[in-house]
């Protein structure tokens, strides 16, 4: 089940109080509604009654879809410096929910399942993107440090980060966003062949770099470049 806790929170226009569900576990098998929510960007947002400025809570939580072999852990951008003393968490509440300590059929079912850290809404929107695209995430970070080699005037710095917003069968459609509030700086557009290119070369030149993923939940190019603390 998903589980919600009432909190009440400062208007950051007007300092009114604001009243949100906040959430602490998200179901998607049970909860359909919530994870579509996440895509179309209205999960945990409230508008203050008082100025009409609409805002969301900060994620921290989990989401979990067996349907998709997916547990997605979800902590606020902010803390993305610390991501390796939240991955090692990360597994930890993972291994507690599903590894020895559980019963032989939930540990058969955590067996199956693909485990993730991300930061931030945005973060969490790729993930289920890509989930709805077929995309393999790894893969699509590739595919973003593709891009990054060959464009010339991308927006690229400790301030923004490349996300993936939505595509086809056929084009993927990317935009570099402001880490502090989300928002679009430049969108970009490319063919989905850029990325079945690097999917196809598995163990060719992007072998080294998938070996840098091995094992991991944080599974993102900032991984590789974001200065830890």
């Amino acid at each position: 089940m998903s589980i919600f806790k009432p909190v009440r929170l400062a208007c950051p226009s007007c300092g009114a109080g604001v009243d949100f569900q906040a959430v602490s576990s998200v179901n998607a098998d049970r909860a359909p509604h919530l994870r579509q929510q996440i895509v179309d960007e209205a999960f945990q947002r409230e508008e203050c009654a008082a100025c009409a400025t609409s805002f969301r809570l900060s994620p921290q939580f989990s989401l979990i879809d067996h349907g998709r072999d997916s547990w997605i852990a979800v902590l606020p951008a902010t803390e993305r410096a610390e991501w390796p003393e939240h991955e090692q968490a990360a597994a930890a509440t993972f291994e507690r929910a599903y590894g020895a300590g559980a019963s032989p059929r939930i540990r058969k079912i955590g067996s199956a399942i693909r485990r993730r850290l991300v930061f931030g809404w945005a973060a969490l929107r790729e993930k289920l993107i890509a989930q709805d695209l077929h995309l393999d995430d790894l893969t699509l970070e590739l595919t973003k440090m593709a891009l990054l080699r060959s464009s010339g005037s991308a927006p690229i710095g400790a301030s923004t980060e490349l996300r993936l917003l939505g595509g086809d069968a056929t084009r993927l459609a990317f935009g570099w966003l402001l880490s502090s509030d989300e928002s679009l700086v430049e969108g970009l557009e490319v063919e989905r062949a850029a990325y079945d290119e690097i999917a196809a070369d598995a163990g060719g030149d992007w072998a080294g770099l998938r070996a840098d993923f091995d094992g991991a939940l944080f599974v993102d190019m900032g991984r590789l470049t974001i200065a830890t603390v």
